[in-house]
């Protein structure tokens, strides 16, 4: 008799808790999840914190936490995870009553872009761990992964060239507007800067003399269109590296900068126009730009999408960074040397690509190999 008592007894309270847990384990039970920084660097190693809150009465024997996330997050203890085109985290913990649980995930920025983490999924045990309650969690989390610099010493020799040539250009265009002081007039001097008033009273021919332009600035054009059905993303990336890198050290210069691509976002649209700015905040405009890109679609073709911001030029020194040599590119780029409109061409190549510049363009044209 007291064995059937002890048995009805232990089935009892099997109901109760299985009650309990169906009704209550949710109550009261929160979880977070937060990155330590909202941006980063290709490279950068940051943490992603994880928070589970129990605020209740009813302890919490087994509790799976899983969450969704880019395979470009590298985290270590990939016995936990499932890699596909995302990361598949599952941890599991134990909270008991009013119990606060916090645990710090490291991991790696593999690749550029933008990542989120838009749910959080709990999957509860009761005591006997005979069912499983499962309930998600909305989270929001985002983070973007600028692009990573390129490297020093080879890229500073071809910004030093440019560099040199913008100054250059910059300083050869005055601006009619920051009028200076009126100096005698000299044979290289335009009819249409002499100053007649002052020249009648003084009987020799003088010319207003202006400040140089503070308006003058660089304008890169960003050409990701595909030359081949088969995709170069390290040559993709590349290139979007070296956008990165021209915009930090043209406006540590203090040139402005703007920024234009054929290349559609992670939105399927084509990303907006970057106009020409400066300081810091300008540089995380252009780099969140740059992380929104989604190279795994074809870009829009170069001429048709972005050739009249290349014929329309004031001010301004245009740099392309392209992989594409194809006829209809090089087209458009003789028709600017033709027009004596200033310009480079930076060629990202690697060893199976075969360069086929023309030979009014070669001393425009810059060629990078990637490392």
């Amino acid at each position: 008799m007291s064995l059937l008592a002890a048995v009805l007894g232990a089935f009892l309270l099997y109901l109760f808790q299985k009650y309990l847990y169906q009704k209550w384990w949710a109550k009261n039970l929160s979880i977070e999840l937060t990155f330590n920084k909202d941006t980063a660097v290709e490279g950068n190693s940051l943490t992603l914190v994880e928070t589970v809150t129990n605020r209740k009465l009813l302890p919490l024997p087994l509790l799976k936490v899983k969450f969704r996330t880019s395979k470009y997050l590298e985290f270590p203890g990939m016995e936990n995870a499932t890699v596909t085109d995302n990361y598949y985290r599952s941890d599991v913990i134990s909270l008991m009553m009013y119990q606060k649980f916090t645990r710090q995930l490291p991991f790696q920025c593999k690749h550029r872009g933008y990542f989120t983490v838009d749910r959080t999924d709990i999957i509860c045990s009761n005591l006997f761990l005979s069912s499983e309650m499962v309930m998600d969690y909305p989270q929001h989390l985002t983070l973007y992964v600028y692009p990573k610099t390129v490297a020093a010493l080879p890229f500073e020799q071809v910004f030093k060239t440019m560099l040199g040539t913008v100054l250059t250009k910059r300083f050869t265009n005055e601006d009619p507007f920051e009028f200076r002081s009126i100096r005698e007039y000299q044979p290289y001097d335009a009819l249409k800067s002499v100053n007649w008033k002052a020249s009648s009273k003084t009987g020799e021919l003088k010319v207003n003399a202006y400040n140089y332009t503070s308006s003058f600035q660089v304008k890169l054009l960003l050409n990701l269109e595909r030359e081949t059905a088969l995709r170069q993303e390290d040559l993709e990336e590349e290139s979007i590296r070296l956008a990165s890198t021209l915009s930090e050290k043209f406006l540590a210069q203090g040139i402005p900068v703007s920024l234009l691509t054929n290349c559609k976002n992670i939105s399927g649209e084509v990303n907006e126009v970057i106009q020409a700015g400066s300081g810091i905040h300008h540089l995380d405009s252009i780099n969140k730009s740059l992380s929104l890109l989604d190279t795994s679609n074809s870009a829009l073709p170069f001429v048709s999408c972005l050739g009249d911001e290349c014929m329309t030029v004031k001010n301004e020194y245009i740099i392309f960074l392209s992989t594409y040599q194809k006829e209809d590119f090089q087209k458009l780029l003789c028709d600017m040397t033709s027009r004596k409109i200033d310009f480079f061409w930076i060629l990202p190549i690697n060893k199976d690509v075969i360069v086929t510049v023309k030979e009014e363009l070669k001393s425009k044209t810059i060629i990078w190999m990637t490392a």
